[in-house]
């Protein structure tokens, strides 16, 4: 695997969340896309969106509020 390949890879973002009883992935190439949609009018998720896991840069992620909204907090500071 090419060192482009590997960085790629490590520079993204994926997010585990609870949609109704399912459970669902995301996955975005940066975690700039994400905060990016979070801002547009009708935002691609509900703030209160349930997650129940995010990886970013190839690292888990502890967050203090586990909703779409504690991440988009996390991510625009």
């Amino acid at each position: 695997m090419s060192l482009k390949v590997e960085m790629e890879m490590k520079a993204m973002l994926v997010i585990k969340y609870v949609n109704g009883q399912n459970s669902a992935e995301k996955i975005y190439q940066k975690a700039a896309e994400f905060v990016a949609n979070q801002q547009l009018e009708v935002p691609y998720f509900e703030d209160y969106v349930q997650i129940t896991e995010v990886i970013l840069d190839g690292k888990p992620l502890t967050l203090a509020d586990a909703t779409m909204r504690g991440l988009y907090n996390y991510l625009n500071q």
